[in-house]
């Protein structure tokens, strides 16, 4: 091989490794890096302006607080908490119907029945 081959050889090299790595980090800093300064950018400004309204003197909580369950009537709770559990249970019983159906797979026979006590139609989606 000549002389020139080497250089016009290992010239191609070292640029398709810099525009390799020049892919990377673009990437890199697209997918990761930015959504974490905005993050730290959101974080930053939510801390200034509590510690504005802390100088200021106004009191800024940090979550709201829940409401004392202590004077709450047993049946409110209890109605409160059979709502949210079959929230949970429908909300839970979607997601496994939907994910068999993804994914190719039969439907239960017992899902099906719950579906249907619960008012929803099972449509099966087209792509």
């Amino acid at each position: 091989m000549l002389w020139w081959m080497w250089v016009v050889l290992w010239t191609v090299v070292v640029l398709a490794s810099a525009a390799f790595l020049g892919v990377l980090l673009y990437r890199v800093l697209r997918r990761q890096v930015l959504p974490a300064l905005d993050d730290l950018e959101r974080t930053a400004t939510d801390f200034s302006e509590r510690w504005n309204a802390a100088i200021e003197g106004q009191p800024a909580p940090l979550r709201t607080p829940a409401p004392p369950a202590m004077f709450t009537p047993v049946n409110d709770t209890r109605a409160a908490y059979r709502s949210g559990r079959d929230q949970r249970q429908t909300a839970r019983l979607i997601r496994r119907m939907q994910r068999k159906e993804d994914r190719g797979l039969p439907q239960r026979y017992r899902d099906l029945v719950r579906a249907e006590q619960k008012g929803l139609r099972h449509v099966r989606s087209s792509g």
